[in-house]
């Protein structure tokens, strides 16, 4: 039994926990759950999905293929069985990752559903247009992932191993800044202080590492301070908190304004209000910079980043 499947990855204990459980139930029975792999923009899944696939092992020993499909550019169930599965899939053995899976088409999840209904046999046929299709779940591996669960047609989720990512703390940011940038000497504190401008993802922390890459480079000195960190941020504008202009601007128009409905927020900021709220609400609100009571508010902590930013 092997102690650690993930050892590059930073974060997500309970999720390498479990991955960890369904690895190790797999060499002793050669069949993995469907799995479905739930977070924010950002947060790991298709790197898990992939130091995942790596640990699956052929009958022969060697590594499995690995298939990733990004869902919202399968058209139906034509596009799938013909143009995916039989060239691709049908007798290989391999592991398949359906990124954005709440984008499936309409007639490939329903198909999904007889597929999926397994009642724990390692095969599956299904007849579709005159043909059928043998589905091995020894020689395939399915795994889902999405950004908006929510979306997910609920028969079909429940025919799935739910995984759930977690924001990264500060201190993982940090670690996989260094891991990122490993030529670059961080002085006392800057990484950590890097770290609190991450947007509690691990994308953002990869590219806050090359952005400090970079600047060492051109520099051709790869001792990076705090003060280089506050010439970069001028530089690249980097501000507080990790919150984009949009989110500065959101900001500053509640610190005059005193408050603000959504839907005069979303017009004097010239955003849909769906994007407003998905896009930049979500965080302030994570980050006790705003708050609606009725109408949008900053809190005494946005005001803070306010007058931040402006001095």
């Amino acid at each position: 039994m092997k102690t650690d499947y993930f050892p590059d990855l930073v974060g997500q204990h309970a999720v390498k926990k479990k991955l960890s459980f369904y690895l190790d139930a797999f060499e002793k029975t050669g069949m993995c759950p469907f799995l479905n792999l739930i977070g924010a923009k950002g947060l790991g899944k298709t790197e898990f999905a992939k130091a995942f696939a790596k640990n699956l092992s052929n009958n022969d020993g060697d590594r499995r293929a690995f298939l990733e499909l990004n869902c919202s550019t399968i058209k139906n169930n034509e596009a799938f069985f013909e143009q995916i599965f039989l060239p691709l899939i049908a007798d290989n053995e391999i592991t398949i990752l359906f990124d954005e899976c709440h984008a499936l088409p309409k007639d490939l999840t329903m198909a999904f559903l007889t597929i999926f209904n397994t009642e724990k046999n390692a095969r599956k046929t299904f007849e579709w247009n005159e043909m059928t299709f043998e589905f091995n779940f020894k020689k395939q591996t399915f795994i889902f992932a999405t950004t908006e669960s929510d979306k997910i047609f609920a028969p079909l989720k429940d025919r799935l191993t739910t995984i759930d990512f977690e924001p990264y703390n500060t201190n993982e940011l940090a670690e996989i800044v260094k891991l990122c940038a490993p030529e670059v000497e961080f002085g006392e504190g800057c990484v950590e202080m890097v770290a609190t401008t991450i947007r509690n993802n691990a994308r953002s922390a990869v590219k806050r590492a090359k952005e400090i890459s970079l600047y060492c480079g051109a520099k051709e000195n790869y001792h990076f301070s705090i003060e280089n960190f506050k010439e970069l941020s001028d530089s690249v504008g980097i501000l507080p908190l990790g919150i984009s202009y949009t989110e500065k601007q959101i900001l500053e128009t509640l610190h005059e304004c005193g408050s603000a409905t959504l839907t005069g927020l979303a017009a004097k900021l010239g955003l849909s209000k769906t994007a407003l709220q998905r896009d930049h609400e979500l965080y302030l609100l994570g980050k006790n910079l705003m708050e609606i009571d009725g109408k949008r508010k900053i809190t005494a902590q946005g005001r803070g980043v306010v007058e931040k930013i402006a001095k």
